[in-house]
């Protein structure tokens, strides 16, 4: 067993009246790569977003390395890649950038031998987001997310968008991260993804259960 480093401890959420997380809990392992599957519609997107401190829940607890974690805490911590990329269209790929990294010396750090260069940015830093590919899109998405190195990157159906060159640079990236020390939950419909897991879960009925350990 490895080091737990990221907690959800009986997680309530919903929207309205409705509940959509019942009680869910979840550990994170330093290094591992976790995935959730479930139909459309079962709170994936739902999770995620309580999870990167975007939504409020209504009750349970949220700890990282065993203490509750404050939202600042969460946004230094999480990089998170949800399904529309949060990108301005009309802006360059480097202009995007700038923004999550917040400034050029940061970038420049990123530009060789970093996650830019490995995600293979480099070639359009100075191309508007609105010309780049869907799969592009998503890499450059990607890369605004580990803006200030986060130990645990959640991304949210990553490889919808892609083309197998993409996915190839996406999870050899992946690898190195979790080498590294990363951690790594996302959600995916396709069986070959999960392959590259340490662990499966299904969500259903509000609930986490043990799918699958590969």
């Amino acid at each position: 067993m490895g080091t737990v480093i990221y907690q959800a401890v009986d997680i309530t959420a919903g929207y309205g009246k409705k509940i959509v997380l019942k009680n869910l809990s979840l550990d994170l392992e330093q290094g591992s790569c976790t995935f959730i599957v479930g139909a459309n519609g079962s709170g994936k997107s739902t999770l995620f977003s309580v999870l990167t401190g975007i939504k409020k829940m209504r009750s349970g607890q949220l700890l990282i390395d065993g203490k509750i974690a404050e939202a600042r805490q969460l946004q230094k911590q999480i990089g998170y890649v949800p399904q529309d990329n949060p990108l301005f269209a009309e802006l360059t790929v480097k202009d995007n950038l700038l923004l999550w990294y917040g400034g050029k010396e940061a970038l420049q750090k990123e530009l060789t031998g970093g996650v830019i260069e490995k995600l293979g940015l480099n070639e359009v830093l100075k191309k508007r987001v609105s010309t780049l590919s869907g799969g592009m899109q998503k890499r450059v998405s990607i890369g605004c997310a580990m803006a200030g190195n986060p130990r645990i990157l959640i991304m949210d159906e990553p490889g919808a968008a892609l083309d197998p060159e993409c996915k190839e640079i996406l999870y050899a990236y992946l690898a190195d991260y979790r080498k590294a020390g990363g951690t790594v939950l996302m959600s995916s419909h396709e069986k070959a993804d999960l392959e590259m897991g340490d662990m499966v879960y299904l969500l259903s009925e509000g609930r986490l259960k043990e799918r699958n350990t590969i």
